[in-house]
């Protein structure tokens, strides 16, 4: 049975938890996005190794749905946070330092991606298993902040470790959040039911993942349109912050590693914000709204564009006033992208049943994700050849953010006609 107050056991342990893990993983993204272009000076390269994170979570994370309800949440957690653990201590200590380190960053990136395709949808699924239907805005909304908060932490910690100690130390600190959020995971107390197979574990894992697609299809198709949209707009919009914010900031602006920790941090604290703020935005602003978040997203990304105006580049002292415009928009954007995430993952769960939320938020993981790959490489090509004129590329990811709000105010326009037919 569901606990009735928001700040259960479980919820508490799961919030911590995930607090402890991501904020070691921000440090250590952080921390490889600034190796990675000290090495290479390229926003190229730099996008392609990045994008080798995204490929498991569209092709496996369908598959970790489905495992995740059929198997234990809490048994999942916890093997899969020692899984990182392990692996990281092993690269520590027996891989860092070799000769082909990007390669090999890679090949650690990526592997970590797999466990966090199936990782992911686990702990999504977990929530509404120990919170109340009418508390699922107030619980998204937290763990959105504790994501935020990470955001902020995270690099603004991995900013002035890696200057000083290294990208060593920061992995050891990521290995232990890793082993302590797995070792609070035991105390987790989650609901299950075993199901069983009738067939062998991937014929009924695409089994259910099939019943789940025509579900959705049939009896739920605006969740499935909201996914397919998140597809679309990851694929132009995602760069911004993964590629555009750090090679902007480092090869663009020539920022040193404690101001590029700040305004990671600046922008996750927009999140944090954002996410605080987002039952206030949701009274007023409420779902069938939500393409006015849209419109303030694009505003956001124009004032990042116009930022890096030739007349900004060359102010005194040099690329200082560029730098905190920058920041700033990037903050109002990120404001009102924790406030469009949590009122579409709220919309979602209060749609679907509980035997089939797991899978569905795997599927919200992958169609969310489809694109970024595709975006990455192809804005890190834009941004090593766009170099002096990088304002297109912002100019153009603004119209289609005003489109994308049309579009979603078209289609809940027709939705609320439908149910109140």
């Amino acid at each position: 049975m569901k606990a009735e107050k928001l700040f259960n056991k479980n919820f508490v342990i799961i919030g911590i938890g995930q607090f402890i893990s991501m904020f070691g993983n921000a440090m250590q993204r952080f921390a490889f996005s600034l190796y990675i272009l000290d090495l290479t000076g390229s926003a190229a390269v730099f996008s392609l190794i990045i994008s080798l994170s995204i490929l498991p979570a569209i092709f496996l994370a369908p598959i970790g749905g489905a495992i995740a309800d059929r198997m234990s949440k809490k048994r999942m957690m916890v093997v899969l946070d020692f899984c990182c653990t392990i692996i990281i201590a092993f690269f520590a200590a027996f891989i860092y330092g070799n000769d082909q380190q990007i390669l090999w960053i890679g090949i650690l990136i990526f592997v970590l991606s797999i466990i966090n395709s199936v990782y992911e949808p686990t702990v999504r699924a977990s929530i509404p298993s120990v919170i109340a239907p009418e508390h699922y805005n107030a619980g998204n909304s937290m763990i959105g902040q504790i994501s935020a908060l990470t955001m902020l932490l995270g690099p603004i910690s991995a900013g002035f470790l890696y200057g000083i100690l290294g990208l060593k130390v920061i992995l050891i600190i990521n290995m232990i959040s890793f082993f302590v959020s797995g070792v609070m995971e035991l105390f987790l107390t989650i609901p299950f039911k075993k199901s069983k197979m009738n067939a062998s574990p991937l014929v009924t894992y695409a089994k259910d993942i099939k019943a789940t697609l025509k579900f959705l299809s049939q009896d739920k198709p605006f969740v499935l349109y909201i996914l397919f949209m998140a597809a679309g707009i990851n694929l132009f919009m995602t760069p911004l912050y993964t590629v555009g914010v750090p090679y902007v900031e480092k090869i663009i602006l020539g920022v040193s590693d404690q101001l590029y920790g700040i305004s990671e941090g600046l922008l996750g604290m927009g999140m944090i914000i954002g996410a605080i703020f987002s039952t206030v935005v949701a009274k007023y602003n409420p779902f069938e709204k939500l393409h006015r978040l849209f419109i303030l997203m694009g505003i956001g990304i124009l004032g990042m564009g116009l930022s890096l105006t030739p007349w900004l580049l060359g102010s005194t002292p040099p690329h200082l006033t560029a730098y905190i415009l920058f920041t700033l928009f990037g903050f109002i954007l990120m404001f009102f992208v924790a406030n469009v995430n949590i009122q579409a993952l709220t919309f979602i769960q209060l749609q679907v049943p509980q035997n089939l939320m797991g899978k569905t938020m795997a599927l919200t993981t992958a169609l969310s994700t489809a694109f970024m790959p595709i975006g990455q490489i192809i804005f890190g090509q834009l941004y090593d050849k766009l170099s002096s004129g990088l304002i297109g590329i912002y100019l153009i990811i603004t119209a289609l953010t005003f489109g994308v709000a049309k579009i979603l105010q078209y289609m809940n326009a027709c939705r609320l006609e439908i149910e109140h037919a």
